[in-house]
């Protein structure tokens, strides 16, 4: 017990050397620049000033000490050994991947990849199974923070599906993760600040750099977790819920793979290709689900869906959220944003809102009925994004290249010019 304490006090301190190394703050940086471009788009898309930017980047930065404290913890408890080499090589080749398409910058394809690699070709010389634990741990904690966080602050968005033009909500996130990792190093007759660990302890076998004449030191470690899905066919609660659960089981299944491995050496092929493949079929779950199926955020047959509500605006202090149907505003029905702004622009002062709450079916006729009072000074705008269907909407398309098309056109403009 006495030695898991002493472990916990050099994780937290070696968290703190993480978090005021220059990488850490340079990751943080990028992240909150890209919270800002998320506020500029929604500022472009709605003409909605957003100032959340610098909340949202707290709220990632305290969610990622709690994932680097509780991912360290794993690490430690598990005994996953990577050497710096390793842990270096896998943050530069998802870095590289991420040229090709922001998605890849994952450690599932560049653990994958670095795997085979070390298997195949005997280069680089890492243990594959300890590199697989630290991707399942990285994954697991991205999923626990997807679960926790993943939904707040959506970006809403016009795109299409088909021939059909739909509301949802582009969910990213990104967080920096001060991580401690196991790392080998020579013992040279110093026996001073040494640990004695349990018996059980480290549940995965010893990598063969560790030697009698070595022992295992904790490293601190910068690294970015990111998140990125839309919400068309789901409420981004429930995209967030589903995603965060699927990507734990995913990481679950590593992790036991890498277990494995680490005692049988030809299981190590079965985890380094499973790590990108399953995030693969992950992937295109998700997708399958979200663009085929039902979209949610479409125009009604009756009464005004809301896709988003600004914050802060009368409807947020209303309590109107996203989903609900307004049905009538100060007693006259409204199917359109155009009725309610000929509503408003006779009305001064507070007004009366039915509306129907949005359940996560988003039923027309299911929900309870509500009637609020939403206080607003003089002509201040009410602070609600409509569903799209009335024309005049700006589009927000997401797609995947075709780089099978890209190399083609490569081939056909070099025999051109050649």
């Amino acid at each position: 017990m006495e030695s898991m304490i002493e472990v916990n006090q050099i994780i937290l301190k070696d968290i703190l050397a993480a978090m005021i190394s220059p990488l850490f703050w340079v990751l943080l940086g990028i992240i909150a620049y890209q919270y800002v471009r998320m506020s500029r788009l929604k500022d472009s898309l709605f003409g909605v000033r957003d100032h959340s930017a610098t909340r949202v980047t707290m709220i990632s930065l305290g969610m990622g000490l709690f994932g680097g404290y509780l991912g360290s913890i794993i690490t430690v408890l598990l005994g996953i050994t990577v050497p710096e080499s390793g842990y270096l090589g896998l943050l530069l080749l998802a870095v590289l991947l991420m040229t090709l398409h922001p998605r890849f910058l994952c450690f599932a394809y560049a653990g994958g990849l670095l795997s085979l690699c070390s298997l195949i070709f005997g280069f680089p010389n890492i243990s594959v199974s300890h590199l697989m634990a630290l991707v399942a741990v990285l994954h697991l904690i991205e999923g626990i923070l997807i679960r926790v966080s993943g939904h707040l602050d959506a970006l809403p968005v016009y795109t299409s599906q088909g021939h059909l033009v739909v509301g949802g909500f582009n969910l990213q996130k990104f967080w920096p993760i001060p991580l401690v990792i196991l790392s080998t190093t020579s013992l040279g007759g110093e026996t001073a600040g040494v640990i004695n660990m349990p018996d059980w302890w480290p549940l995965l076998q010893p990598p063969a750099a560790v030697t009698s004449g070595s022992i295992l030191a904790l490293m601190p470690a910068v690294v970015g977790l990111g998140y990125g899905e839309i919400a068309l066919a789901s409420t981004p609660q429930r995209r967030s819920r589903v995603s965060s659960r699927n990507l734990m089981v995913y990481s679950l299944g590593l992790l036991g793979l890498s277990l494995a491995a680490s005692y049988s050496a030809p299981l190590q092929w079965l985890a380094a290709v499973y790590a990108p493949v399953g995030h693969e079929v992950i992937i295109a779950l998700a997708t399958r689900k979200e663009n085929g199926g039902s979209p949610l955020y479409v125009r009604t047959t009756r009464g005004l869906r809301i896709l988003d509500v600004i914050r802060p605006s009368p409807m947020a202090r209303a309590g109107l959220r996203s989903g609900d149907l307004i049905l009538e505003v100060e007693g006259v029905p409204v199917d359109t944003p155009w009725q309610v702004e000929d509503v408003l622009a006779k009305t001064r002062g507070p007004i009366f809102v039915k509306f129907r709450r949005g359940d996560e079916g988003f039923s027309n006729t299911d929900g309870e009925v509500k009637t609020t009072k939403i206080n607003r000074f003089n002509r201040e705008f009410l602070g609600i994004i409509p569903v799209p269907g009335y024309g005049g909407e700006q589009l927000l398309e997401f797609g995947t290249p075709d780089y099978i098309g890209w190399v083609k056109r490569w081939i056909e403009r070099r025999k051109t010019t050649g």
